[in-house]
């Protein structure tokens, strides 16, 4: 009878260890959509259309993460942005640190992801040369075929940023490629 109990542990052990890496395997692809950013600039609050993409994929040291963010606002010349991030497991379930990012902020010690009830949620807090700290939390989640995205920015804990959005699988959309992650 001991046998038999300590073989169902190992094997719900295994299972629920196999659960939680299918986890964050979910997210994993190429993800396009567009969404609205809310900026506050003093006493107003400037809004502007993004186009997002986010790429999730397997890596040796855990996962790969890379989002781009194209600014198109009326009168100004688009802007792009790009960031990528290499995640480690922490010993926690469902937790990973940030072991490398392009920008070097992962140096710093200061991004973590975790998943939780659908949601991929990476902060990443920094210290800026202007001594302020900046906080910004990625929420991603996959709700109806896709991914919704909820981005917020505080600076020194002041809401600076808000940006919702929807993305769904590349697979719908032409171009499975992305040169830059």
């Amino acid at each position: 009878m001991r046998f038999i109990a300590a073989v169902l542990v190992a094997i719900l052990a295994t299972v629920s260890a196999q659960a939680a890496e299918a986890g964050v395997k979910d997210f994993y692809g190429r993800w396009l959509g567009e969404g609205i950013a809310e900026t506050e600039t003093g006493e107003d609050t400037e809004r502007e259309l993004r186009g997002l993409e986010v790429i999730v994929r397997d890596h040796p040291s855990g996962f790969q993460l890379c989002w781009s963010t194209i600014r198109a606002t009326p009168g100004r010349p688009d802007r792009q942005s790009f960031a990528m991030m290499l995640f480690a497991p922490t010993g926690e379930p469902e937790s990973w640190k940030a072991i490398f990012s392009a920008d070097g902020s992962a140096s710093q010690g200061s991004a973590r992801a975790e998943l939780k009830d659908q949601t991929l949620r990476v902060f990443n807090r920094a210290v800026r040369e202007d001594g302020k700290i900046e906080l910004q939390i990625y929420e991603r989640s996959l709700t109806r075929g896709g991914m919704d995205l909820h981005f917020t920015r505080f600076d020194d804990d002041r809401l600076v940023r808000v940006v919702q959005g929807r993305l769904e699988p590349a697979a719908q959309n032409s171009g499975n490629s992305a040169s830059w992650c």
